[in-house]
C-alpha cells in the first residue's frame, strides 16, 4: 500500500478492540487488531462493524437493489455470510439481538426490505424484525441515520414526528418528545436515560426521562 490511504469507516469495541476499513489504489483493506486483510467482495464498500470477537460486517451503500451488499467475515477475512441489506443504507449499530440496519430516505420510499425504514438481521442474513411492519401507531421514521443500539434494542429519532424512540428487539416502543433543535443531530448516545447528542459542532445533555431541558456541555 502506498501513502495515499482512504480511511472510509471505522468502529471499536471494548474488551474486543477496533477495526478501520482503509481504501488505497482502489482497493479496499480491513485493519482489525494489528492484521491487515484486504477485502474484494464489492468495487466500494461504505461501513465496517464489529459482531463479535470473531466476526466483522461489512456493508455497501447501493440504491440499484444490488443482489448482495452485505458480507460477514471472520478473524481471518474470509466471507462467511453475504446477502442483500437493502438500499440506501444510512446507519448500521449491533447488540446481541443482531445487526440493526437503518435506511435513508431513498431506501424507505423505494422498494424492497430498505421500504421498512428499520430492520434487524441475523450474521447469516435472517430478518429478525421489520419496524414499519411489526410495530403499530409507532412513530414514522423517513431517514434512520442516525442509531444507539442498548443491550436489548436500538434509539432512533422520529424528525418528523419529533420524538426519540426506543425500539425493542421485541416490538414494543417507548418514546419521548424532543427538542426540535436536537432533531437534525449527527450523533447520539444514551446512558441512564440521558441522551448526549452532537448537533453543530455542539454536544447537549438532555435528560428525557426527567423531562428536563437539555443543556450544552461542550461545544
Amino acid at each position: 500500500m502506498n501513502d495515499e490511504i482512504e480511511v472510509v469507516d471505522s468502529d471499536a469495541r471494548k474488551s474486543i478492540g477496533s477495526a478501520r476499513l482503509v481504501k488505497t489504489n482502489h482497493q479496499f483493506y480491513i485493519h482489525w487488531n494489528g492484521l491487515i486483510m484486504d477485502f474484494k467482495g464489492h468495487e466500494y464498500v461504505a461501513g465496517i462493524r464489529i459482531i463479535d470477537e470473531n466476526y466483522l460486517f461489512i456493508w455497501a451503500f447501493t440504491i440499484e437493489g444490488e443482489p448482495i451488499n452485505a458480507w460477514v467475515l471472520d478473524a481471518d477475512g474470509d466471507i462467511n455470510h453475504s446477502f442483500h441489506a437493502g438500499n440506501a443504507i444510512a446507519a448500521v449499530v449491533m447488540n446481541d439481538t443482531g445487526i440493526w440496519i437503518g435506511y435513508g430516505d431513498e431506501g424507505i420510499f423505494g422498494d424492497g426490505i430498505s421500504t421498512e425504514a428499520l430492520v434487524c438481521f441475523s450474521k447469516e442474513g435472517a430478518v429478525r424484525f421489520r419496524y414499519n411492519r411489526e410495530v403499530r401507531k409507532a412513530p414514522v421514521l423517513h431517514d434512520c441515520d442516525v442509531m444507539y443500539a442498548s443491550e436489548k434494542g436500538v434509539w432512533v429519532i422520529s424528525s418528523i414526528e419529533g420524538r426519540l424512540v426506543y425500539v425493542h428487539a421485541n416490538g414494543r416502543i417507548d418514546s419521548y418528545p424532543m427538542p426540535r433543535h436536537l432533531l437534525d443531530c449527527s450523533s447520539l448516545t444514551i446512558e441512564d436515560g440521558v441522551a448526549y447528542v452532537e448537533n453543530e459542532e455542539k454536544i447537549y445533555r438532555w435528560p428525557f426521562k426527567e423531562r428536563k431541558r437539555a443543556e450544552i456541555v461542550e461545544s
